[in-house]
């Protein structure tokens, strides 16, 4: 504008004396009336109304001739030397404060209102403080303002001068009429609508405006204009306005729905919905909610709805205006039922065709231009208009009101526009600009920025009518990593005020699209959190779920069906303190798994607990090496370069081996305790077993199964096992997937899918060519049906091919399958990855257990078939892998020598499952990898493996079964079971040696080959049955089958008598199989139709992550009882990450322990600082985290165990009436009722016990009775169920008279 800057200098100097005229308000000893009658009320004095002394007396000098159409930021110094925020909103404050300092930064010197008490905001230069509950008392805060002036001589002058602009921010004083006129009375400058322009376009006003100049607007009518109110503490006046309102919209004789509305609300308060004004009752309800909510009877209206006639959809448009001009872009705004805003989002005037006709949106800008006009606006104002299309589906525009003031969301229209030098809109410097006399200046349209998004960060929680719980906390800052596309972020810090505002800050997203903003936003809400000191809240869960519907994303939700459409969080993120109070605290003082165990008293030492301390630690230091997979995994390689490296270390090496510790050694070892250790010990793996010849590590099956039960969710389990440089193994049970039911496709293909997208997320792949995720998919009985050409693990191998991952199609071994059928099998494999456009590469051999016919010619035998087929079918020589169980010290010789036949064959490609020296469960892999060529470095880093593998797994000793006598060393019995078993002979009050025997038993009446069922268990189960079963003694083949053929029930689940049922295996089913089915058929029936209680996809909700689509679709409502435990800080997965400290002693964390916690997908380091007593007797448990003390209590369990020691009455043997439970468990409903009479034979009670859920029949000694209590409570959604133990009072009854 200027050609130098002493040009610019006269131009400033020269324009005092223009400026000084539109700003003249000297300091008078007496507060003058301010005359509004003049075109710009701001210019009603004239320069001989200042005495001369004062021209120039401040000697600030400003850039230009107010008659320049500059913008803010291109006028180096602000038109005003001081600028006094006044609003109680800290966010308010913070907004205004922020445009300041982005435009003039130091040079303008920025004062703070703020209520005695409070905090000022960080970056203020001064601060006027003003009694509690003074807002708005403009006598008060003037007061205040002298108190100020007198201490503060620049103040004071620059007061006298003109030289001080109030910064109301916004809220409805910004656009008071009586706000105005009482600010200019004390001197300072008013930037809003001056106010007969604000008088003219209050609600009312403006209503009466659209109609003058032709702009639609709801039919309405004026209940009472602005001016005094009634008294409304007095009732018989308020009565009478009740009354007066009601006859007038009587009048109307109109049913139409619409809002009584008060010219002095805003943010919903003040607005009544009226669905029926001819409703006399309702239209007095709406009349005084209004009246109360606002305290004044004047400036009431009543406006009917629009669109009542069409569907009730619209889309709030609001359109700005500075002076008569009118912005660029439209605002969209999304509300919830109280009309209170949720989101708002501009939209370039290209982009309106989103919600509007184009031709539609150009005359909504004309009629704003109109309307602004016609009122006589002089600043920035927002028009608001309702978008719809009506009963015949032409669109139409509505006008409801106009603000006078800056909106909360300005920059969402704000960054649609860029000045002539290329800077983005600031609205409060705009307004100060205005308020010296500056024109609006011409804004183009923003290069850059297409859609912007204004976000609220609220701290509350919504619900599906848009009602928001608000939180108390303390704020302290933002969480996550900066965003470059994040334009502006504020938060204010401090205690979150609900009498002010309770927005805590906003978030301003831009994009140049609407698909960018939708994914940005998601970003922005999945990264970006507030730091909040105080309960949790589900406002960013609620956002991500918004933004991520695909109803927002196609723009089809309306804007006042929000959160109607809309998935909403049960449950909010837990914070740390949350973790540490609920989740970590009661397992530090009570302990994991209480009075559980082989031996519940056998902690872990210190110097155990230490040691897995400092592995940890060692090896999160450690840097493991990167490998073929590690590239493959993050999408750099594809998966032939991948199998092409696999094979030639194979080939280097003879072969190879996968790790099954922790997750099978812990299984058959410590009943399945691996989920604790599991991440710890894919560190080792990666870091040590990688470097010695290790080619994967096995996670999953029981470990997510047990992992639940436990407390731990599945998904998070699989995703610590997953390792940098070497594929995961996950065991998979065919249809029944990791679970305990059996799944149909529809459900299985969307759960394979929340599986790849685990996997796919962890390793951040660039690509989407085959995932790395290699499950063993395989069918105990290896079921084939040629009729159908039907077999579950066929059919789901085939799924999980077509959802990107990469199974190993496993073969179960047993001596009754026959080497043809293996070979069938193979054939039929090969074909399935061909009908997939995959080649196979890799296939398993499963031994469940051990048993005498594992021997090396035998599973030789069994290579020797599948290389066969592969080779008759063009194919590369295949990667076996075998595994095995060890019960009698040959299998890792058995191991071994495979590998030297192998290697004499020219067949390298052979990869053998092991664990650690001596670890008794599984091959010894320093016998079995002897026959393989490792270097001196290699066999090092197998001893260092080993050693700390089997000093991790040392944690666990509570459980530890492995010199347990219970299995024989010639057993055919599966493995990975002896933990569980103890386990459950406990649990039902069974002589563990007596295990083996009911299991021989149940074997031979029904010859459940190990191979036979999806489980292992079943003939557990079986033999369990047997033995609880009083009918049978003694415990006898023979009386077991005289038993069945009597008719004889047995006290099993559901699943195991549809697998019986099924016998989907290629052994044939026996006589004793179908009798026992014969006898069970109402149970059958009932076990065969259980599948339409199970969980799809379809009935979760689409904001659900793919780890939380994961464990319900895959657990079923165990599942889901998990992320409900999770919300409610009931599980125990933070814990994941700290074994030394989940399973040592409890109260014997020594003080200054360092562990890490889970806390989402966070890790957080947290110091334990010791334990000490609360004046209670509380125990309390003191923490240290980034500095910051925290201290949580839990109760004494030593006094807590005095008063539940007596648990469960017990039933007395001796009395006919009283019936003691058998089977232990989780009662979950009962089937019976008080009054009923009960028939021997049917089910009374179901309970949970062993995984599954049994119905409890009416014993023969019962037949007859009428039932008279159910002391115990079955599970609700809410809470568990009584736990029973064997003997507990289960039922009353009475016997009635002859």
């Amino acid at each position: 504008f200027f050609e130098t800057p002493q040009a610019m200098l006269h131009a400033a100097r020269s324009s005092r004396s223009v400026r000084r005229s539109l700003t003249s308000f000297r300091f008078p000893a007496a507060r003058q009336a301010v005359p509004t009658s003049a075109r710009s009320w701001i210019s009603t004095k004239s320069m001989n109304q200042i005495p001369p002394a004062e021209h120039g007396s401040t000697g600030y000098m400003r850039f230009s001739s107010p008659s320049v159409k500059i913008s803010a930021c291109q006028s180096p110094v602000p038109p005003f030397p001081t600028a006094l925020i006044y609003n109680q909103s800290k966010h308010a404050c913070q907004s205004v404060l922020a445009d300041l300092r982005a435009v003039w930064g130091s040079k303008i010197h920025v004062i703070q209102t703020v209520e005695a008490g409070q905090h000022a905001l960080q970056g203020v230069d001064g601060v006027i403080f003003i009694q509690k509950k003074k807002w708005g008392d403009m006598e008060h805060f003037g007061a205040r303002l002298d108190a100020s002036c007198t201490v503060d001589p620049k103040l004071s002058m620059q007061r006298a001068n003109g030289d001080v602009v109030f910064m109301p921010g916004w809220s409805a004083f910004a656009e008071s009429p009586e706000a105005a006129r009482a600010v200019t009375g004390l001197g300072l400058v008013w930037p809003g609508t001056e106010p007969v322009a604000s008088e003219k376009l209050e609600k009312i006003g403006f209503k009466k405006i659209c109609r003058q100049v032709g702009a639609p607007t709801p039919n309405f009518c004026v209940l009472a204009d602005e001016g005094p109110s009634a008294d409304l503490k007095d009732p018989q006046e308020k009565a009478r306005i009740v009354e007066k309102y009601m006859a007038s919209i009587a009048e109307m004789n109109t049913s139409e729905p619409g809002l009584i509305k008060s010219i002095h609300g805003g943010g919903g308060k003040g607005t009544a919905h009226l669905n029926d004004p001819s409703d006399v009752e309702q239209t007095r309800a709406a009349i005084e909610k209004v009246l109360n909510e606002m305290g004044r009877s004047d400036g009431v209206y009543f406006e009917e709805k629009v669109n009542q006639k069409g569907d009730g959809r619209f889309y709030q448009l609001e359109i700005e205006v500075d002076g008569e001009k009118v912005a660029h872009g439209g605002r969209f705004v999304w509300f919830n039922s109280r009309l209170q805003k949720v989101v708002e989002i501009g939209l370039s005037d290209k982009h309106i065709g989103m919600f509007m006709p184009e031709e539609l949106y150009r005359k909504s800008r004309e009629w704003s231009e109109a309307i602004a006009r016609r009122g006589g606006n002089n600043t920035r104002a927002t028009m608001e208009a309702l978008v719809f299309k009506n009963e015949k589906g032409e669109f139409e525009l509505q006008f409801i009101e106009c603000n006078r003031r800056p909106q909360v969301e300005n920059e969402a229209l704000a960054l649609l526009q860029q000045d002539t030098s290329g800077n983005r809109r600031y609205t409060f410097a705009e307004l100060i600009m205005r308020a010296a006399g500056y024109p609006s200046p011409d804004f183009e349209p923003s290069v850059s920025n297409q859609v912007v998004l204004h976000a609220r960060w609220l701290h509350g929680n919504p619900d599906a009518g848009g009602n928001i719980q608000y939180q108390a906390g303390t704020v302290l800052g933002m969480r996550g990593p900066r965003l470059d596309w994040v334009a502006s972020e504020l938060l204010a810090p401090g205690e979150i005020s609900f009498t002010s505002d309770p927005q805590l800050g906003k978030a301003v997203v831009c994009a140049s699209s609407w698909k960018e903003m939708c994914d940005r936003a998601v970003d922005y809400f999945t990264l970006r959190k507030p730091n909040i000191q105080g309960p949790p809240s589900t406002y960013a869960q609620t956002m991500l779920s918004l933004f991520s519907s695909e109803a927002f994303r196609n723009g089809i939700i309306a804007s006042n069906e929000t959160f109607s459409q809309m998935e909403i969080p049960q449950y909010a993120a837990r914070s740390l303190v949350q973790v540490l109070n609920d989740q970590l605290s009661p397992i530090l003082v009570h302990g994991y798994r209480p009075g559980e165990g082989i031996d519940p008293d056998r902690w872990p030492t210190d110097n155990v607990c230490n040691q897995v301390a400092a592995i940890a630690m060692a090896l999160r230091q450690a840097t493991p090496n990167e490998t073929t997979f590690t590239k493959y995994a993050r999408g750099e390689v594809k998966f032939d370069q991948y199998i092409e490296s696999l094979r030639s270390q194979l080939w280097d090496q003879g072969g190879g081996w996968v790790t099954v510790a922790p997750r099978d050694t812990a299984q058959q070892g410590n009943d399945s305790e691996s989920a604790g250790i599991t991440s710890l010990s894919r560190r080792n793996a990666e870091m040590w077993a990688e470097k010695a010849g290790c080619v994967g590590y096995e996670i999953g099956g029981a470990q997510y199964q047990a992992g639940l039960i436990r407390g731990f969710d599945p998904a998070k389990v699989l995703s610590l096992g997953l390792p940098y440089n070497m594929p995961a193994h996950s065991l998979q049970r065919s249809q029944y997937v990791n679970g305990l039911a059996e799944l149909p496709p529809s459900i299985r293909k969307a759960l394979f899918a929340a599986n790849a997208g685990i996997v796919s997320n962890h390793y951040h792949r660039k690509t989407n060519d085959m995932v790395p995720w290699f499950p063993y998919n395989f069918h105990a009985g290896n079921f084939y049906d040629p009729a159908r050409d039907y077999s579950p693990q066929d059919q789901t191998t085939a799924e999980l091919v077509q959802a990107g991952c990469t199974p190993l199609p496993v073969w179960v071994f047993s001596g009754r399958f026959t080497l043809e059928d293996l070979e069938k099998w193979t054939h039929r494999q090969i074909t399935l990855f061909e009908k997939n456009d995959r080649t196979l590469h890799q296939v398993r051999i499963k031994n469940p257990g051990q048993g005498m016919d594992w021997t090396v010619d035998s599973v030789w035998a069994h290579i020797k078939t599948i290389r066969g087929v592969f080779e008759k079918r063009g194919k590369l020589p295949p990667i076996i892998y075998i595994h095995n169980h060890e019960f009698n010290g040959f299998g890792a010789h058995i191991a071994r020598e495979l590998f030297t036949r192998a290697q004499a064959d020219g067949f390298p490609s052979l990869v053998i499952d092991g664990a650690y020296r001596k670890n008794g469960t599984h091959n010894d892999n320093t016998i079995m990898l002897s026959a393989l060529n490792l270097s001196n470095e290699q066999r090092e880093a197998l001893e260092e493996y080993n050693h700390l593998q089997q000093a991790i797994e040392q944690v666990l000793c509570r459980f530890d079964s492995r010199t347990s006598q219970m299995t024989p060393w010639n057993s055919d019995w599966a493995g990975g079971t002896e933990g569980s078993d103890l386990r459950i002979a406990k649990e039902y009050n069974i002589d563990p040696r007596k295990i083996n025997h009911a299991k021989e038993v149940a074997s031979e009446v029904f010859p459940l080959e190990r191979a036979v069922t999806p489980f292992s268990e079943y003939k557990l189960r079986l033999g369990i049955a047997i033995m609880i079963e009083d009918a049978i003694e003694p415990k006898t083949v023979e009386n077991v089958k005289a038993f069945v053929k009597a008719g004889g029930k047995l006290k099993v689940g559901a699943d195991v008598l549809i697998g019986l049922k099924r016998w989907e295996t290629l052994v044939e089913r026996p006589e004793a199989v179908d009798q026992l089915l014969e006898n069970m058929n109402e149970e059958v029936a009932s076990a065969m139709g259980q599948s339409a209680k199970l969980i799809a996809s379809e009935d979760l909700p689409a904001h659900l992550t793919d780890a939380q689509r994961f464990t319900v679709l895959g657990f079923q409502q165990k599942g889901l009882d998990m992320i409900r435990l999770q919300g409610q800080g009931k599980d125990l997965t933070p814990l994941l990450q700290a074994a030394h400290v989940l399973h040592r002693k409890p109260r014997t964390l020594p003080p200054n322990t360092r562990l890490t916690l889970l806390l989402g997908e966070e890790t957080v380091k947290i110091d334990f600082e010791g334990f000490g007593t609360a004046p209670n007797g509380d125990i309390t448990v003191n923490y240290c985290h980034a500095g910051e003390d925290i201290i949580c209590t839990t109760p004494n369990p030593d006094a807590v165990e005095q008063q539940s020691a007596t648990g469960n009455r017990k039933a007395d043997p001796s009395c006919p009436t009283e019936y003691g439970t058998v089977v232990p468990g989780e009662l979950l409903s009962y089937l019976v009722a008080p009054g009923d009479t009960l028939e021997a034979g049917k089910p009374m009670a179901v309970l949970e016990s062993m995984k599954m859920e049994v119905k409890i029949p009416v014993p023969e000694s019962f037949n007859g009775h009428v039932v008279k209590d159910l002391p115990c409570k079955g599970r609700t959604a809410e809470q568990q169920g009584t736990m029973l133990s064997p003997g507990d009072l289960l039922m009353e009854t009475t016997v009635p008279k002859p």
